[in-house]
């Protein structure tokens, strides 16, 4: 990833086996990038922040924390998104406006609380991040 993006106030994870647990208890396969993302960036903030996909004016607010302790956690959100005991998709960081921005598979999706529905915004973590703008 060229673009330079600043992660501020990251949360070291309080279990060093937390994704793994997850990806057991909720029958969801994380990739390897975004498990070392998630390590390195846990409930961090970035700048710059914005994005234009779906819709212009969007932005990622904060990674939500994967300690189940803190307020902020996906541990708080994460049933919104578990059909038939099984994660549909992993909510991984807020708009700051209850919208979430998740992951399936490789794909980034922006979830929209007040229809529930999702779409589409990158193929690729790597390429959501390459996303963001001021």
């Amino acid at each position: 990833m060229s673009k330079s993006i600043v992660w501020k106030f990251s949360q070291p994870l309080s279990n060093a086996n937390v994704l793994d647990d997850l990806e057991i208890d909720y029958c969801f396969k994380m990739e390897s990038d975004f498990k070392e993302f998630i390590i390195k960036n846990n409930a961090a903030y970035p700048s710059p922040n914005a994005f234009d996909k779906p819709r212009k004016d969007l932005v990622l607010s904060n990674l939500l924390s994967f300690n189940k302790e803190d307020d902020e956690s996906v541990y708080s959100v994460i049933n919104l998104f578990v059909k038939n005991g099984k994660l549909t998709m992993l909510p991984f960081a807020t708009d700051g406006f209850g919208n979430m921005i998740c992951i399936k598979g490789k794909q980034i999706l922006f979830w929209n609380h007040e229809n529930g529905n999702a779409q589409i915004v990158a193929d690729s973590l790597g390429t959501f991040l390459q996303m963001l703008h001021e």
